[in-house]
C-alpha cells in the first residue's frame, strides 16, 4: 500500500474528516468552494461532513498551506472572481494512503463513508484487503458490545431485554442499534468485495 514515510496507519496526520471529504471530492474533479459546500448539505451531508461555507474555506486554506490542493482564479463579472480548486499529486497520495490505512476500533461512521467514497483510488487487491480488515473490526466491535451487555446484566442483576420503563432500557436499545449497525457494515463490506472482484474500473464519476 502507498503511504507517507513514517506515518502511523489509521492516523489522520492533522487532516480532519472534513479535509478528507474535500480531498475525496477533488480527486474526482476540480471544483469551486461553492460546489464543494453543496456536498455538506441535505442528503449528501449523511455521507460527507456537514459544514458551513466558512469552515469549508478555512479547511481549503489549510489544505493549500500543506500543498494538498491548489487553485486557479477565473475572472467573473460578479463582485468576486471564482477560485477553482484542484487536488495536487501530494494531496492524492495523502488521501490514498489514508484510505488504505488500517481502520481503528470504533472508528466513526463518517470516516468509513469517506473511505468508501475514495475506495476507487486503491487497486482491487488493496480495496479487498481493507474491506476484510473492516469486517474484522466490525466483528470485534460486536464482541465488545456483547461483553458490555453481559457486564451490565451481571452488575445490575437483570436479564435483558429490560422493561421499557427500566433505566437500562435506553442503554440496551443503543447496544442493539450499534450491534445491528455493525452487522449491516459486515454485509455491506462483503457486498463491496463481490463488486470489486467482478467489476471493471470506470472513468465516469
Amino acid at each position: 500500500m502507498s503511504g507517507t514515510k513514517g506515518a502511523k496507519p489509521g492516523r489522520r496526520q492533522g487532516i480532519s474528516i472534513l479535509g478528507y471529504s474535500l480531498l475525496s471530492l477533488l480527486a474526482r474533479k476540480d471544483r469551486t468552494g461553492y460546489e464543494l459546500s453543496r456536498f455538506t448539505k441535505g442528503a449528501r451531508s449523511m455521507i460527507f461532513s456537514s459544514s458551513g461555507h466558512s469552515n469549508i474555506y478555512k479547511e481549503l486554506a489549510k489544505l493549500k498551506t500543506n500543498k494538498y490542493v491548489i487553485f486557479r482564479v477565473v475572472k467573473e463579472t460578479r463582485p468576486f472572481d471564482k477560485k477553482i480548486y484542484k487536488l495536487t499529486a501530494s494531496g492524492r497520495a495523502r488521501l490514498r494512503a489514508w484510505v488504505a490505512s488500517s481502520p481503528d476500533l470504533f472508528m466513526s461512521r463518517r470516516e468509513l463513508n469517506i473511505r468508501a467514497h475514495a475506495l476507487w483510488l486503491l487497486r482491487p487487491s488493496e480495496a479487498i484487503s481493507l474491506l476484510d480488515q473492516q469486517i474484522s473490526v466490525a466483528e470485534q466491535e460486536i464482541k465488545h458490545l456483547a461483553e458490555h451487555c453481559d457486564y451490565l446484566q451481571k452488575r445490575n442483576d437483570i436479564k435483558f431485554p429490560p422493561s421499557p420503563q427500566h433505566p437500562l432500557f435506553g442503554t440496551y436499545s443503543n447496544i442493539l442499534l450499534e450491534t445491528e449497525s455493525r452487522k449491516m457494515i459486515i454485509n455491506w463490506c462483503k457486498w463491496m468485495k463481490r463488486q470489486k472482484k467482478g467489476t471493471k474500473k470506470t472513468a465516469k464519476y
